[in-house]
């Protein structure tokens, strides 16, 4: 055998193991890939001086000037597929319930303890962070409870009996 057609034999077996290893390479790093989800939700809280909070994820307050909360969860998942995103979302496990009880209203995660997130092959790491925008004539010393204001120059018209 001439030594050309060893040397074009040799470089096409390679362009194919080549083009095997990038396939592979490219869908192992697609299957591991992170996905991310923004959720928003918001409730009027327009006839309520009182908000506690029962939520099963850390989150922050933040104030804002706007006159309902504002409630953003983002959700970050590494190894998993965006099926299983979906179907955690689908299934209520960032879902936060309003539950209003006279002048107060509770805002309280659907899932106290929601179940690990698993997947056949990998370890599926969640990581959730909740932003809670709250109304600026409420008081957020207290993080479980917040209260609004009596002396404000809120623009929301409340009637106060």
């Amino acid at each position: 055998m001439s030594d050309e057609l060893i040397t074009f034999a040799f470089y096409k077996y390679m362009k194919k193991l080549l083009l095997l290893f990038a396939i592979t390479v490219l869908s192992t790093t697609a299957a591991f890939a992170q996905i991310e989800k923004i959720i928003n939700q918001d409730f009027n809280i327009d006839q309520f001086n009182t908000v506690q909070f029962e939520l099963s994820k850390d989150y922050y307050l933040e104030k804002w000037a706007g006159t309902t909360i504002l409630v953003e969860t983002k959700v970050k998942l590494t190894g998993a597929s965006p099926a299983i995103l979906k179907f955690a979302i689908e299934s209520g496990r960032y879902e936060i319930l309003n539950i209003e009880d006279g002048d107060k209203v509770t805002l309280k995660s659907k899932l106290s303890k929601p179940p690990l997130l698993k997947n056949k092959s990998v370890d599926i790491e969640e990581v959730v962070e909740v932003r809670i925008m709250v109304p600026e004539d409420f008081n957020t010393e207290d993080f479980s409870v917040i209260t609004r204001e009596k002396d404000t120059n809120s623009s929301t018209i409340r009637n106060e009996d």
